[in-house]
């Protein structure tokens, strides 16, 4: 296998964009991209593009969509759907065709204009199976979260203020971002006086819901040279599903084989251990990480099932400020998707992105010093998960 740099990265802001198409929001990504890694769209060998699931026809074909848009060069299109993980499993895929030697110069793109909710207004018709389960077991994704919240803290004893900790922490991050869709710095008490949605989750400690899109232009080693001389090594990629017996709460199923036992989350500690054996690196040597914060659950769950602390440390690495940047290891440093929003499909591109902009210190004042590896993870429904780890 070939050694695959990452030369480009762009984004389309996140936030709601009335009159907009996934096309529209794709292709000021692939633009910006372009123009990151100094290189044209016919220099592009190979596309591997997000699903957007809503989108109809040009959602399904994003990839034939974005070349119609930005010109139709006859190269090969492969168009991914792997859930919340997609970005990350578009990235992997991108990085296999040119790690193989099918190709030099590969772009990868998703874009998403995620619904409103989960469940259809009254006199809708839920034709979308996971409306079905929704209705029928009343727990869409908060619901369940806090399920799993709630295990946390009779555990670990994890409590109410490290939950607002979590979010406090991105919102001061991702006031930082320009790119962020809430660029408002939140205090403690802030977070705790929100309302509660799904107990113990309040409404400020849960993510919204956003349209956005990113791209990423991955090269060989050789063939980068023609374009930067400052190229991000990709170390190492990971892709994983769940182990039978994960007692994690699933989304919306009636009933799952749980051992009391089993790993939890098992899906993303099988793609990071992926990705970290790849790399023949550990926790041990990331300056930062970025991961889905979907809720204060998910960021300090995280952390640890990525190795950087034993079960229920998370909330004393939070206590001690090394969440934060200019700690020991900044924990979404672009603001997480409690800044932006979970545009699904984009958000494993949009985290690559700032990997991207971290590593090669043009991520302004959030800028994490010294960063010189550091590991992305997305999270998908039913059990999947993707991870990427970048170096200089």
């Amino acid at each position: 296998m070939r050694k695959v740099a990452v030369i480009g990265a762009g984004v389309h802001p996140w936030g709601k964009f009335t009159g907009k198409t996934v096309v529209d929001l794709a292709s000021t990504a692939c633009r910006n991209a372009l123009q990151s890694a100094g290189v044209d769209w016919k220099d592009i060998q190979a596309v591997v593009a997000g699903v957007y699931k809503y989108g109809a026809e040009s959602g399904f074909i994003l990839g034939q969509s974005l070349a119609s848009r930005m010109g139709e060069t006859g190269i090969p299109i492969t168009n991914v759907y792997n859930m919340c993980a997609t970005g990350t499993s578009c990235f992997r895929t991108a990085y296999l065709n040119v790690a193989s030697g099918e190709c030099d110069i590969a772009l990868a793109v998703a874009a998403d204009i995620s619904p409103p909710g989960f469940l259809p207004t009254s006199g809708g018709d839920p034709s979308d199976p996971a409306c079905v389960r929704f209705s029928m077991v009343g727990s869409p994704n908060p619901a369940y979260w806090a399920l799993d919240c709630r295990i946390r803290m009779h555990q670990y004893g994890t409590t109410e203020t490290h939950l607002a900790k979590a979010k406090v922490s991105c919102s001061t991050h991702g006031s930082m971002n320009p790119y962020a869709r809430y660029k408002r710095k939140f205090t403690l008490e802030e977070v705790m006086n929100s309302p509660i949605v799904a107990d113990p989750l309040r409404l400020f400690e849960i993510c919204a819901t956003s349209d956005g899109s990113a791209a990423v232009i991955l090269c060989s080693l050789d063939a980068a040279k023609r374009f930067t001389s400052k190229p991000v090594m990709i170390a190492g990629v990971g892709l994983g599903s769940s182990l039978y017996g994960d007692n994690t709460c699933r989304l919306g199923y009636l009933s799952f084989p749980a051992e009391a036992e089993a790993p939890r989350l098992s899906e993303s500690a099988q793609s990071s251990k992926m990705a970290y054996e790849q790399a023949g690196m550990g926790p041990e040597d990331m300056d930062f990480v970025e991961l889905p914060d979907n809720s204060s659950w998910h960021y300090l769950t995280y952390l640890e099932v990525l190795g950087f602390c034993p079960p229920g440390d998370a909330d004393r690495m939070l206590d001690d400020g090394m969440t934060a940047i200019g700690g020991k290891l900044p924990v979404c440093p672009s603001g997480g998707v409690a800044s932006f929003g979970e545009a699904t499909t984009s958000q494993g591109l949009l985290q690559i992105c700032e990997l991207f902009w971290q590593l090669r210190g043009e991520a302004g004042e959030r800028q994490v010093k010294g960063a010189k590896s550091a590991i992305s993870q997305t999270y998908g429904l039913m059990g999947n998960s993707a991870c990427t780890i970048l170096k200089v």
